[in-house]
């Protein structure tokens, strides 16, 4: 040792944090693969709001619009503007060929005699509009796949992403519709294509591209908004308006 320098400082040992204080260490969340059109939903069990067994599998030949809400939602352009809208698509729907069903985010909250008041709320009728829970596990593996995501941020608020997904008669995603601003008229369009029925094709474009916007600026499993993303937006809106002309009117893609 050097004269005159001071002995180096001996630290205490660390002393353990008591056990109420530590924190759990973050558990692995099991990898959850996202639903893409052409894909077939799970056929999980669920329930309605009358307590009946529901399932997606079992169409009965009908095609399928799917929303997602919790009932104690005050965000007025989240969960009660899309039961506006369903309730809008209600009477304009033949339940022998499509029906609309609403998946809870909240199953433990949302229980079948919740959920029938706020459906009783809406005007839901049976035959034409289901509103869907189950156990928390379900309901919570069917929300992911189908690319919702949620988090809690308190209790009775849960901050989520929204889509509006139209199921064929075979239960297979047909269309997938980004964000909550979707026009219900363009999602009726999109239904009846599915079905096999005439569809507005000005309305399935402005569906498409209001999707495509959404995705774009940050929807259902989406990047954010970029200038390349703008650009591919504008571009695909052009060849999609010019493929609608050359079917619709007859009007030649290019000059000739």
């Amino acid at each position: 040792m050097v004269s005159g320098a001071a002995p180096p400082a001996i630290s205490a040992p660390a002393r353990p944090m008591p056990a109420g204080m530590q924190m759990p260490a973050p558990r692995p969340q099991p990898f959850v693969p996202v639903l893409r059109e052409g894909d077939v939903v799970p056929d999980l069990p669920l329930v309605d709001e009358r307590g009946r067994p529901f399932s997606f599998g079992s169409t009965a030949g009908r095609v399928t619009i799917v929303s997602f809400i919790y009932t104690t939602c005050g965000d007025p352009a989240m969960c009660p503007l899309i039961a506006a809208k369903f309730t809008y698509l209600q009477p304009r729907i033949d339940p022998r060929t499509m029906r609309l069903v609403t998946l809870t985010l909240d199953p433990a909250n949302d229980t079948p005699p919740v959920l029938a008041r706020y459906g009783a709320a809406h005007g839901a009728d049976a035959p034409r509009w289901s509103l869907v829970t189950g156990t928390p596990a379900r309901v919570d593996e069917l929300v992911a796949r189908f690319g919702i995501t949620t988090g809690r941020v308190r209790p009775g608020s849960i901050r989520h992403t929204e889509a509006a997904i139209v199921l064929d008669a075979r239960g297979r995603i047909a269309e997938i519709v980004d964000g909550a601003a979707w026009n219900p008229d363009d999602l009726l369009a999109a239904a009846r294509e599915a079905a096999s029925l005439d569809a507005d094709p000005w309305r399935r474009l402005q569906l498409w591209l209001g999707s495509r916007a959404s995705a774009l600026c940050g929807g259902r499993g989406a990047t954010p908004f970029t200038v390349a993303g703008g650009l591919a937006l504008m571009a695909a809106t052009i060849a999609a308006a010019l493929l609608v002309l050359r079917r619709v009117f007859g009007f030649p893609v290019r000059p000739r």
